[in-house]
């Protein structure tokens, strides 16, 4: 017998087209994934003038006192940070301003 005929032949492992394929797919959904959720910027709605319409009326009809209502603003001021601390891809614009299609921050 001659060596030759015991010596293995090399096999390459590639991946085939279906791999690759499968492959990118991942690898450029995840990207899409993260830049959507954390880099790209959205836009968040706030009611400050209801809000203040409606502290007003409440004021006006004496459900609330002064010193209540400048503790209602300190929080919804506090709700307004805080949201902002947990996105920090979100910007925080008045519904006044915005058209349509927003995500709007409901204040209590």
């Amino acid at each position: 017998m001659s060596d030759s005929e015991h010596v293995p032949k090399s096999t390459r492992l590639t991946p085939g087209y279906l791999e690759v394929i499968v492959i990118v797919l991942i690898i450029v959904g995840g990207i899409l994934f993260s830049y959507d959720r954390y880099f790209a910027q959205k836009i968040k709605i706030v009611d400050v003038g209801g809000y203040l319409r409606e502290q007003k009326a409440l004021m006006a009809a004496g459900e609330i006192t002064e010193a209540d209502f400048k503790v209602n603003l300190s929080k919804m001021d506090a709700l307004i940070s805080q949201d902002a601390d947990l996105h920090k891809n979100q910007i925080y614009i008045l519904k006044e301003v915005v058209l349509k299609n927003g995500d709007e921050l409901i204040l209590k």
